[in-house]
């Protein structure tokens, strides 16, 4: 199958058109759109309207990039993006992001993630399906004076279609192998210039990638339903209002763990003699306000958003009757963004903005722990509120001609609160109580921000940022952990980048580059607990992360489109002693690549006189640095690379894909992790090889 794939992908892939008189090569107007990136406005509304403007290091992927590299999840851009990875954890219970070594696999995430400008607060609703997005921007770094939400690492911001530029219906249908099926319909419906709607429904079934031995069945199914409707109404010239609401149902079977030998670095087979289960509700409903004239824009974004999640889990993950424990969780939030600045390029242009949210979480975990006949029950409530003002102002030809400053200040508040019950029974007794406490923290930070950015030409330009990132402290759940262990403290970064954009030879060709170096203190780390079951969050002394991002994208000539992008990132400990006997200084930070890279090539083909219009073969290749599983740095992944392929057939209002995912079968753990209390390691394997077709019908 995989020969067969290659041979029909190649060979359209570097075909010339010399002899070919009913063919023509082009490359279409999406591409076009695409090789000009400094032309491509960042469409998030905090932002200059073009990438070459900004002072800092951003990713774009468009509507036809998530189309080629047959993107479905944020998971699917891990590495697509330079010194950007998301660990596949087993489940969409958890989707931990790191941006140049900054993030969380527990906790509030270190990355933050907006879906058409509504904030998603925890990493539980990070993994949803991908179905009529438009658009994926990567920011890296702090973005405090832009966004209401405070994160450390960067932005993730997703778009869906816009019914005002967008009017047709599609329907899309899906088969692949491991039992994978997907269909989709997206109608946008535009009334008129000032009045559109959509309406999009998804359903994914998937057999799953791994049997569990111990009973032949799928370790790893799953199913989800989902379904978006957006309203927009540009009720006067210049106001706007737009409503989007999303929901989305999943069950899965997940934590396919297998016990890993670290004396042979194999896995066995995966043998778990309870099952294990997720299963997610989410709901999230935003309401945009805005109002533009010649002179500046106001922008409120009021949102909601809602999370029933239920885990099931033998958290031994062996034949063996250890342990069994269920997780309920229901989040509730609510938050409010407002923002004022000034339109059009003036001397001085400025950014005023307000910020304030509330959130509510409810955790219930019953637990068994069979070898002691002891039962548990946890109850956990968090209350987290908080507020922020931030501001930015920007002064063009500040001293000399092109030269721009930036400079930005944040003030971010946020209140933690937990009511923690700790309930047990030994040997059949009644429920008695273990534990019961009340916590309350507040944390506040000032962050600043400067940058410097110096138009060299049209074509080049650098800049210098530095600005300081933060995230609040917390408090652990876990019942093994000690009562000194409940809470951690919040950690501060102040980020260096020096970066260079280009666009030349006739928008041929685009660059850009950039340096990074984070010094940040009482990094926020997972760590198992000593002698126990599970993770805690806890503080490291100091940590440094350092490196380089590289990305190009050309055409290469009229018919033939590659980038390629790459980044490097040097994380370590620079002063974590845990005691006399535990010194992880200059230890590489677990979960964080080395290196990422990406590859592609894309080529279209018109053709005339045939009842086909067009060909489109995409090639792309992704490559994941070493990567250490522990503090200790025992136990690691070496460099994998993975190659995926796609070819597309479009014929009028019909198109009809073949596509490949690590069509080579390379062999890679995705996670790892340890249970102390019974000596135990385990990994999980990477996704085998997938191959599928798609049909698209456009009405």
């Amino acid at each position: 199958m995989k020969r067969f794939f290659y041979l029909l992908v190649l060979p359209i892939l570097f075909t010339g058109n010399a002899n070919a008189q009913n063919i023509r090569v082009i490359t279409d107007t999406t591409q076009t759109n695409d090789v000009l990136i400094d032309e491509i406005t960042v469409k998030s509304v905090k932002e200059v309207p073009r990438v070459k403007d900004v002072p800092a290091s951003i990713s774009l992927i468009s509507a036809r990039m998530i189309e080629n590299d047959e993107i479905t999840s944020i998971a699917d851009i891990s590495s697509r993006v330079p010194n950007f990875f998301m660990m596949d954890y087993g489940s969409k219970l958890q989707s931990p992001v790191f941006i140049r070594g900054i993030g969380s696999r527990l906790g509030t995430p270190s990355v933050g993630l907006y879906v058409d400008n509504v904030p998603f607060f925890e990493k539980t609703t990070f993994g949803f399906d991908f179905f009529d997005i438009d658009r994926i921007e990567v920011l890296r770094g702090p973005q405090g004076t832009l966004y209401g939400r405070n994160t450390m690492g960067g932005i993730i911001n997703v778009y869906s279609k816009s019914p005002l530029y967008t009017d047709e219906t599609s329907i899309n249908l899906a088969a692949g192998s491991h039992g994978y099926y997907n269909a989709n319909v997206n109608h946008y419906n535009k009334l008129n210039n000032k009045l559109g709607f959509s309406i999009s429904a998804n359903y994914m079934a998937h057999d799953g990638y791994f049997t569990n031995a111990y009973n032949g069945e799928p370790a790893d199914d799953q199913y989800s339903a989902s379904g978006r409707a957006r309203f927009v109404w540009q009720a006067t010239e210049k106001l706007t209002l737009e409503n989007i609401t999303s929901y989305e149902k999943s069950e899965q079977f997940g934590f396919p763990y297998a016990v890993y030998n670290k004396e042979t670095n194999t896995s066995n087979d995966i043998s778990i003699n309870e099952e294990n289960g997720y299963e997610r509700d989410l709901f999230s409903n935003g309401l945009v306000a805005k109002f533009r004239n010649e002179k500046y824009e106001i922008l409120s974004t009021t949102s909601y958003s809602y999370y029933d999640g239920l885990m099931v889990a033998d958290q031994d993950y062996t034949a063996a009757k250890i342990y069994l424990f269920n997780t309920g969780d229901i989040q509730n939030m609510l938050s409010q963004e407002l923002v004022f600045k000034s339109l059009g390029e003036k001397k001085y242009n400025w950014l005023f903005g307000a910020y304030g949210f509330y959130q509510t979480m409810d955790q219930h975990t019953t637990g068994d722990i069979f070898t002691a006949n002891m039962k548990q029950d946890i109850r956990s409530k968090f209350d987290i509120s908080g507020y922020a003002l931030f501001h930015q102002s920007t002064l063009n030809d500040f001293l000399i001609e092109n030269l721009t400053l930036t400079a930005g200040i944040r003030l971010d508040v946020e209140k933690d609160e937990l009511d923690y019950l700790f309930l047990m029974s030994v040997n059949g007794s009644p429920m008695s109580t273990v534990s019961e406490e009340d916590y309350s923290e507040t944390f506040t930070e000032v962050l600043p921000k400067l940058a410097l950015k110096y138009e060299i030409n049209k074509s080049l330009n650098t800049y210098a940022t530095v600005s300081k990132g933060y995230k609040s402290g917390g408090f652990n759940t876990n019942s093994a952990v000690v009562l000194e262990n409940r809470s951690y403290d919040a950690e501060q970064s102040w980020n260096y980048e020096l970066g260079f954009k280009s666009s030349t030879l006739n928008h041929r060709l685009y660059f850009d580059a950039a340096l990074f170096y984070i010094d940040w203190q009482e990094q926020q780390i997972d760590v198992p607990v000593p002698g126990g079951r599970g993770n805690m969050k806890t503080n490291a002394g100091e940590s440094v992360s350092k490196g380089v991002e590289l990305f190009a994208r050309a055409r290469l000539v009229k018919n033939l489109e590659a980038s390629l992008g790459y980044g490097y990132t040097h994380a370590t400990f620079s002063d974590y002693v845990v005691d006399e006997e535990t010194n992880y200084n200059e230890n590489f930070i677990p979960y964080v690549p080395r290196s990422t890279i990406n590859a592609s090539l894309n080529k279209t083909v018109e053709l005339k006189n045939s009842f086909l219009d067009k060909i489109v073969a995409n090639l792309s290749y992704r490559g994941v640095g070493k990567h250490y599983w522990d503090l200790n740095n025992s136990v690691y992944q070496d460099y994998y690379g993975l190659m995926d392929a796609k070819l597309s057939f479009t014929s009028g209002k019909f198109q009809f894909d073949i596509w490949g995912k690590n069509i080579f079968d390379t062999s890679y753990n995705s996670y790892y992790f340890e249970i102390s209390s019974l000596q135990n390691s385990y990994a999980q394997k990477g996704r085998p090889a997938t191959m599928g077709v798609n049909l698209k019908i456009t009405l």
